[in-house]
């Protein structure tokens, strides 16, 4: 090996401890990236946290700038540094401690999250929470980033987040991200590049977690086990999972990841092997491309509409998973069950398809995922004598599709209108299955660069129930009667992201 590439792993190893904060200027939520180039959020951004294409090709090259004619990401860099050691020092290295640098201001980037629901009244919203409106979850989470360079091929990303539930304890904290992308690894740039640390999500498609103007994540928020198992909680495509992932783009328009991240345990019961791998693959026609490079690079940008262009991009993802849960079979010690693990084998396939026009953009996906065993057994009882009967172990399987949609409108850069879809169709043993459809209309609006407002409804239809008696995994409220179905308008929905 090269000593300059034995001195890149060696920093990459010492470096991974750091938190690099992002950026704030005048009670404007200035993104450390946004200072490091000296550009405005717009250039990444529609409303945030979605990106534009320009955006997501930044991400993709593992948050660096797209190439023009060569250059490096430094040579777009304008933020003043603090040198490290001198350049020679790479010369008389192992002797000399490798050289590098930092940006010379770290202050602090904070976003509040925050959203109230209307529940409306005669709805089973209502009903469950016991009121129509209350203040409780304007102020939910606090979020801190930080993300940066340590040279061209080196990047960094970090999020902690403060949680609030209204509860005993109070709230948590939590390192919800914090990975190195090592980028251009051999090859042509942007082929080959591992991103190891807490990822921020497998990237199961072209896009970024949070592509959704409507929803929290473009892909559903289902537990499909959670629909069999009350302590099932492994949700497809969501972030923050620790491993590893490999990934590039070829030829500037077909992009690959593969990975290999943790497994999932319920509560009370210790984490299996990791045995999560995935692999994903997508293709894009027209637009800008991938990595923002080559014939569709930056070049075609519209400056009046950065956000605009006319493309379509088809990803499609293959999961193999294993989750640990809780059979419910176990015993009763001091008035509380005994959990009992249960392997549940998690296999799942998706597709999905971006298309825009101008300023139109519409998404649709599916999903198919199968659990191998994530039914609940029947619990252990006890006979007249006394004596213990062992509960037994329920060995069936269970499946699901879940399908969604989305179609949005930029009409100006902070404005934003769309309808989200989903629907869940899981199977339930013994039973004609399990449907839920939900209908989100509402509007993204920037009141501000750093305040972005959303407002949807949630309309629902369902048949059946899954066998925990509820939607809830699948983000679902409506309640039908047992063998019938039901339509019913639950909640509005105002939620709000302040950063300063």
């Amino acid at each position: 090996m090269r000593p300059k590439r034995k001195g890149t792993l060696l920093f990459a190893a010492l470096a991974g401890v750091a938190v690099y904060f992002v950026a704030l200027s005048e009670a404007r939520a200035v993104p450390s990236f946004s200072r490091k180039y000296k550009t405005s959020c717009q250039t990444c951004h529609t409303v945030y946290p979605v990106l534009n294409a320009f955006g997501e090709a930044f991400r993709r090259d593992g948050y660096r700038f797209p190439s023009a004619n060569g250059s490096l990401d430094s040579d777009v860099e304008k933020a003043a540094a603090i040198e490290l050691g001198q350049e020679q020092y790479k010369d008389l290295f192992p002797s000399a401690v490798w050289p590098d640098k930092i940006v010379e201001a770290v202050p602090l980037s904070v976003w509040l999250n925050g959203g109230v629901p209307i529940n409306l009244p005669g709805s089973a919203a209502n009903d469950a929470a016991g009121n129509t409106f209350t203040w409780g979850g304007i102020v939910a989470e606090m979020h801190i980033f930080g993300a940066g360079a340590f040279n061209d091929t080196l990047t960094y990303m970090a999020q902690l987040t403060l949680e609030s539930d209204f509860g005993d304890p109070p709230g948590t904290f939590d390192i919800e991200t914090a990975y190195l992308l090592w980028n251009d690894i051999v090859g042509p740039g942007h082929l080959v590049n591992l991103w190891v640390g807490r990822l921020f999500a497998p990237q199961l498609t072209s896009f970024g977690l949070h592509s959704s103007y409507l929803n929290d994540s473009v892909m559903p928020g289902v537990s499909v086990g959670g629909l069999y198992n009350p302590s099932a909680g492994f949700t497809l495509g969501q972030g923050h999972t620790d491993g590893a992932e490999l990934n590039g783009i070829a030829v500037h328009r077909l992009g690959y990841s593969l990975g290999w991240v943790a497994s999932s345990s319920a509560s009370g019961l210790s984490p299996p092997d990791a045995q999560d791998v995935y692999a994903h693959i997508g293709v894009k026609a027209g637009g800008m491309a991938l990595d923002g490079e080559g014939a569709g690079g930056t070049t075609t940008l519209d400056t009046l509409r950065p956000w605009a262009e006319t493309s379509i991009t088809f990803d499609v993802f293959g999961y193999h998973g294993f989750e640990r849960l809780d059979n419910g079979t176990g015993t009763v010690a001091g008035g509380t069950p005994i959990p009992v693990r249960q392997g549940d084998p998690v296999n799942a396939l998706g597709a999905l398809i971006h298309a825009q026009v101008g300023s139109l953009v519409l998404t649709a996906g599916v999903n198919f995922e199968r659990h191998e065993r994530p039914y609940q057994g029947s619990p252990a009882t006890t006979d007249p004598n006394g004596n213990i009967i062992n509960g037994v172990a329920d060995r069936t399987s269970g499946t699901a599709v879940v399908q969604y949609d989305e179609i949005n409108y930029i009409v100006w850069p902070w404005f934003v209108p769309g309808v989200r879809a989903e629907y869940t169709n899981a199977t339930v043993e013994g039973g004609n299955g399990a449907q839920l459809l939900r209908i989100i209309p509402g509007i993204a609006v920037l009141a501000r660069p750093n305040i972005r407002v959303v407002l949807s409804g949630d309309l629902e239809w369902a048949s059946n129930l899954p066998t925990v008696g509820d939607w809830g995994p699948a983000g679902g409220l409506v309640v039908p009667n047992a063998g019938q179905s039901k339509f019913e308008a639950e909640q509005i929905n105002a939620t709000v992201g302040v950063a300063f």
